[in-house]
């Protein structure tokens, strides 16, 4: 399972003048310029091309591999949850407990790639033939109601809300910590586990997973 963090930040987000183009942004959002959405999937094409490549020189010919990625239904659709990742950190620089010039340079190193994006990559790398690609959906909490027998025990808002908070601190503190520093984590898990409760609440919060079939194409 690949979560889609790319090896490095995209490059392409600065002026020539070095000004941040992503401004108040950690990712792809609804504020971002178009150069912005060019630059992240211009690096996740890089990474991708680089990942199939290394792949191609370990799989024999005929041999198979099969891929679970995060993804997207449509690039410049930014939902997902690194965007609340990001109003909460903008909230924080409201509240004057981030620096704005920190989260303004800060560029999250993640892609989520929609199944045409990975069509592209795969047929453009040339070395596996794609025989399957499969989108499926499933809720932010989706394993906490597998614990629990899909619902069968009620689960309120926070615990949702918490177990969430939980994994994505898991992923998500050492990135963190490394921009903004250890100091700010915990104030910032509780506002984030806020903002996922109230969420959650209100609309139905789902990842996008891509299942990929591929076949290392015969010399």
């Amino acid at each position: 399972y690949r979560f889609y963090i790319n090896f490095q930040p995209p490059k392409g987000l600065r002026t020539e003048e070095g000004e941040a183009l992503n401004k108040g942004n950690i990712y792809i959002a609804k504020t971002s310029p178009p150069e912005v959405f060019k630059a992240y999937f211009n690096q996740f094409e890089k990474d991708f091309t680089l990942f199939l490549r290394s792949r191609s020189e370990e799989i024999v010919p005929g041999g198979g591999m099969l891929l679970t990625t995060m993804g997207s239904i449509q690039s410049d659709d930014p939902r997902n949850i690194w965007e609340v990742v990001g109003t909460t950190l903008h909230d924080m620089v409201l509240e004057g407990l981030i620096e704005k010039e920190n989260l303004d340079y800060f560029d999250l190193p993640y892609y989520a790639p929609t199944s045409k994006e990975v069509e592209m990559v795969i047929e453009a790398e040339g070395s596996f033939s794609l025989h399957g690609l499969k989108i499926f959906e499933m809720d932010w909490d989706a394993n906490l109601k597998e614990e629990n027998d899909n619902s069968v025990i009620a689960i309120d808002e926070k615990t949702r809300g918490q177990f969430v908070s939980n994994y994505m601190r898991a992923v998500a503190e050492p990135i963190l910590s490394k921009q903004f520093g250890e100091a700010i984590i915990d104030g910032f898990f509780k506002r984030f586990t806020d903002k996922v409760i109230h969420l959650m609440a209100k609309e139905k919060c789902q990842y996008v997973n891509l299942v990929i079939s591929l076949t290392r194409k015969r010399v």
